[in-house]
Order: C-alpha cells, then structure tokens, then sequence
C-alpha cells in the first residue's frame, strides 16, 4: 500500500471512529432519557416511532442539526410552559438547562416568548442558571449571556398580529419547543389525560408556524404527544395513547398535536429530553462547560418553584419534575454528563474503536 493510501485509509478509519463514538454517545443520552419510571411502556413505543424517523439517535441527529444550522450571535427561539392553570416545572427547567447549553457551547441568543403567567418561574429559572435575563431584544446589546423573555398573549386576534410581529422582530435560526402545548387539528388544547385546557393556553402555534415557515430548523421536544412539534408521530400517539384520538372533552378530535418538527424528541418527560439534547450539544462541542452540574441544576428546579413554578402531576409547589423528585433529576444529568465523558476518558475504548471502524470500512 502506498504512502498516500495509507494516509487516506487513516483518515478514513478516523472518520468512521468517530462516527461510532457519536452513534454510542447519542444512544446512551437517548435510553437515558426514555427511562420508564412510569412503567408503562408508552415512552418507548413513542421514541420507537420517532426514531424510525431518523438515521440516528435522537438527540444526536438534533444536536447537529443545532450545531449545523447555528453560528455565533443567531437567535433560537424556545417555546415552553403548560399552564395547569399555574405554570408547571416540566419544560421550564429543561429549556433554562438547554438555553444556558446553546448559550455557552453555540454563542447563541435564546429567545422565549410565553404567556404572562409563565414569565416568572421562567425568568427565575434562567437567572439560577446563569443567564441575565432581558425583557426586550433591544436590551441585549450590553448584557453579558443574555437571555430574552416576551410576553405572548392569549388573545387570537392579538396573537396573530402578534405572532406575526414576533417572528419579523426575532427572526429566528432555529426554533426548540419544550413540553409546550400543541392544539390538535381543531384548535383545542389538552392535558395528556385528555381535559381541554384551551382558556388556559395562548395559541402560540401561530409563532411557531410562522417561524418554520420563514426556514427555521424547528426540534419538539415531548413526553406524551400533546406537546407542540410532535406531529410526526401524532398518528402513533392516536393510536397509543388513552386520549390521543379521544379526549373525551366533546372536540371530538383527540389531544393529539399534528404539528410536526424537522426533528422530534421524545423522553420520559420533556425535561429529559432537554438535558439529554444539551449533553449532545456538549459532546458535539467537545465542551463539558455547556451542560450544566447538578448541583448548579438543582438551584434552577428550586428556583422555579419559588418564582411560581409546581410538579405538573401533583400540583404541589415542590421541586419535582412529572413527579420526579430533585434528587433523581440531577443523578440523571450527572449520569448524562458521565455518558458525554467517559467514552472520550476511556484508553481502551479508542483502539476498539479504530478496529470496529476497520471492520466496518471492510464490509462496506
């Protein structure tokens, strides 16, 4: 084999070790985040879905999507908060999490638009993580790790002069939708179990829409299908699901949301797969700084609930995610963490790698 040959079989084999690093990072984020601690399977059936989708795990295929589309200075677009009618933690804490991850790792901007009531926990939950939040897109010139929070109201008229301001104004790369509710196809709203909240929930679709259809890259991240950006599995979830194609409210329609992202993530709850797409980020990266600590985390989720925040299942003000205590939720991050790490750390596993490349360089 020639000098030039052999470079060029390095580099591929290189390339492919890589790519098996990436595979196995991603899919150990993926089944750490559809850990079913409900015990009723649903989590996987709908990541089997959503995966049947990509070419790659989840997280990892959003997270270069993320790293792919975004430069330094764009702006993202995030979508969080279900009223109950109180805001809940789930969604709230996992965007603050991803929001610092985008911050820190991309250099990106992250923008938030959410009803009124949602805006407190919000911005409490940025601040614990380390952002400074402002109220304008003005403001952010002079502000050091900025994060922007906008008020969206509840209104439709409103909203669509709105929505249509918003997406002009913030003229967003990307758009990540976090455990936030998605209508079905006649408008309506609903908690997983099928009650209609609509009189609760601004219809900020309508900025979603707006922005995919300006060419955002758009990611939704869900637990149960009712969540905006899970439409590409919305079939799945009418099938399997107790309320995706009858609620029971009268609607006639489900509580499924159609409304479908270029990438959909699916976790146990959405927080999961939040932290699960920062630890990507952080990975794809080469960064550890851009997934936050546990201990840093568990002021966020504390923080939230005192600024207005409650445990979506109970209704208590208690720093619990779906019923998922703090304790739990931060072993996960830090175990997410551990998955990004230990597979760089590990001497052996980077000549097992380089063989495993060889062979599938072989076969090809």
């Amino acid at each position: 084999m020639t000098a030039e040959a052999e470079s060029e079989l390095d580099r591929l084999v290189a390339e492919r070790a890589q790519a098996l690093l990436d595979e196995t990072v991603g899919e150990n984020l993926d089944q750490l985040a559809i850990l079913d601690v409900q015990g009723d399977d649903l989590v996987r059936t709908l990541h089997r879905a959503a995966r049947a989708l990509e070419a790659e795990p989840l997280t990892l295929s959003a997270g270069r999507a993320l790293v792919g589309r975004l430069s330094a200075g764009d702006r993202v677009l995030v979508l969080t908060g279900f009223l109950t009618p109180l805001p809940e933690t789930d969604g709230l804490v996992g965007s603050a999490v991803l929001a610092l991850s985008m911050e820190r790792g991309l250099g990106v901007l992250p923008v938030f638009a959410a009803e009124r009531e949602v805006l407190p926990p919000l911005r409490a939950a940025l601040r614990a993580a380390g952002l400074n939040v402002c109220e304008g897109l003005d403001q952010t010139a002079d502000i050091p790790h900025p994060a922007v929070v906008l008020e969206f109201p509840h209104d439709r008229s409103d909203a669509e002069l709105t929505a249509a301001a918003l997406s002009e104004a913030i003229q967003p790369a990307a758009c990540v939708a976090v455990e936030r509710p998605g209508a079905n196809p006649k408008g309506e709203y609903h908690f997983s179990g099928g009650r209609n909240v609509t009189r609760w929930i601004a219809p900020i679709d309508l900025l979603y829409d707006r922005v995919k259809s300006a060419g955002a890259l758009t990611i939704g991240i869900g637990d149960r299908g009712n969540e905006l950006g899970l439409g590409a599995i919305g079939d799945v979830v009418r099938m399997e699901t107790p309320a995706g194609a009858n609620c029971g409210c009268g609607c006639g329609l489900g509580n499924a949301c159609m409304t479908p992202a270029d990438h959909t993530i699916v976790a146990t709850t959405s927080d999961w797969g939040a932290y699960a797409l920062s630890a990507a980020l952080s990975h794809l990266k080469g960064d550890p700084g851009a997934l936050i600590s546990g201990e840093a985390y568990r002021r966020v989720l504390h923080e939230a609930v005192q600024g207005g925040a409650i445990d979506g299942p109970t209704k208590y003000a208690a720093p619990f995610i779906d019923g998922v205590d703090d304790v739990f939720n931060s072993h996960l991050l830090e175990l997410m963490r551990g998955a990004v790490t230990y597979p760089r750390r590990s001497a052996a596993g980077a000549p097992t790698r380089s063989f495993r490349a060889r062979r599938r360089l072989a076969g090809d």
